[in-house]
């Protein structure tokens, strides 16, 4: 324990003493002489947070609250004979923590550890436009999760072309209202991990994707991910975009297919059909989703891409046989502020635990006070049909200082 407090303290130490003498240095050069302005002369970005939740359920004793403060720091090297290195420092701490029956702390349920480096890489750029990554960054791809550790090469060297591929070992899901270190206690986030994936799991995933543009409203995204003794994914992912100028309408339309081979006991392939509509009209933006997922025991998407097409924040139904699932928003944005409606609806098979169906309603409200200073709230309401106690309204506020 003293050891690891003594490594993590000089980790923290390293990375403040970073940000003190690049906000002394700050440079716009893209390519430097040495090491040191490297260093010296990098890019700084400071967030400092807050976060607010509670949740008002229908179970006995589960209705709770909490908030948290956040500091998050992010230091990038200018490039010095075309390596770059990027680090970045992860703190929270409790404000407020409230659970009705005293058994469960909220807080420490979503923040498993105070202090991580959800950041931490070396890219070097090869070729004319091409880069190769290695390290923990911010997730590429189809991957869901919002962090990985790993490796990936993205290439760019045929006009219209980009290939990007390569693998990874564990995830970590960060975002404002919850942090999960890499690793992590029970080590589920692994890719390698027994109670997640399943006994013979492969510790490596690997993705391969193109992303090709014919033209500027026609993109084609054929993709494939493998992870070997869970499942494999290959699947396309379409995306047509429309500007009606005489009326200053931009409509357009995704399209995904996927096919899912699983790898695992008691689960058979699957197929999975999204179609995504989207029109923005001035400030105004409307969006459609409609998802369909095969029936009896499929494993319809894995865990580590479910939740890659959802228009909605709250629940979905991808693991549940024989969904079909109805999402639309509506987004109104000015700009210093915006507001948007958002509405889920899925029927599935019933079964003892799942039930056969949810709807969902989701608002939201966002203001810019400054530019650097941001403020969201949303509201949700989610109601389980045959399934009682499991119905409940959340409510979420986030403020968040950029520098």
């Amino acid at each position: 324990m003293i050891k690891k407090t003594f490594i993590l303290r000089n980790k923290c130490s390293f990375l403040i003493f970073l940000f003190i003498i690049s906000l002394a240095n700050v440079c716009i050069a893209k390519e430097v002489d040495t090491v040191k302005e490297a260093f010296t002369k990098g890019n700084v970005s400071i967030i400092i947070g807050n976060y607010f939740e509670f949740t008002s359920a229908d179970a006995d004793n589960s209705s709770y609250g909490w908030s948290n403060a956040y500091l998050t720091l992010k230091h990038e090297t200018l490039s010095w004979n075309r390596f770059k290195f990027g680090a970045r420092f992860f703190a929270h701490g409790e404000l407020y923590s409230d659970h009705d029956n005293d058994t469960t702390d909220p807080y420490r349920v979503d923040i498993e550890k105070n202090v991580t480096l959800p950041e931490m890489y070396l890219s070097y750029g090869f070729l004319q436009d091409s880069i190769v990554t290695i390290g923990r960054w911010k997730n590429v791809g189809h991957l869901d999760e919002k962090q990985s550790e790993g490796g990936y090469i993205r290439i760019n060297e045929i006009e219209k072309l980009e290939i990007l591929f390569g693998g990874i070992t564990r995830f970590a899901d960060i975002d404002y209202d919850d942090s999960e270190n890499f690793g992590r206690n029970n080590n589920s986030q692994y890719l390698g991990s027994d109670r997640t994936y399943g006994a013979e799991a492969s510790s490596y995933l690997f993705f391969l994707e193109m992303t090709y543009q014919p033209i500027d409203l026609l993109k084609f995204n054929p993709f494939y991910l493998h992870h070997d003794n869970y499942a494999n994914v290959v699947g396309l992912e379409t995306h047509l975009v429309v500007e009606w100028e005489d009326y200053k309408i931009k409509y357009g339309v995704r399209i995904i297919y996927e096919h899912v081979d699983a790898d695992i006991a008691g689960s058979s392939d699957a197929d999975l059909f999204v179609i995504i509509p989207h029109v923005k009209k001035g400030p105004v933006a409307l969006g459609f989703s409609y998802q369909k997922y095969d029936d009896g025991n499929s494993l319809n998407h894995p865990l580590w891409a479910k939740d890659s097409f959802s228009l909605v924040d709250q629940v979905s139904a991808k693991n549940n046989a024989g969904a079909q699932v109805f999402e639309y928003v509506i987004k109104f944005s000015t700009d210093k502020a915006w507001v948007s409606f958002a509405y889920a609806n899925a029927d599935y098979e019933a079964s003892t635990s799942e039930g056969d169906g949810y709807e969902d309603y989701e608002f939201q409200v966002g203001y810019n006070i400054t530019d650097n200073l941001k403020m969201n709230i949303r509201y949700f309401i989610v109601s389980f049909e045959h399934i009682d106690n499991k119905d409940y309204d959340k409510i979420e506020s986030h403020v968040k200082l950029t520098f």
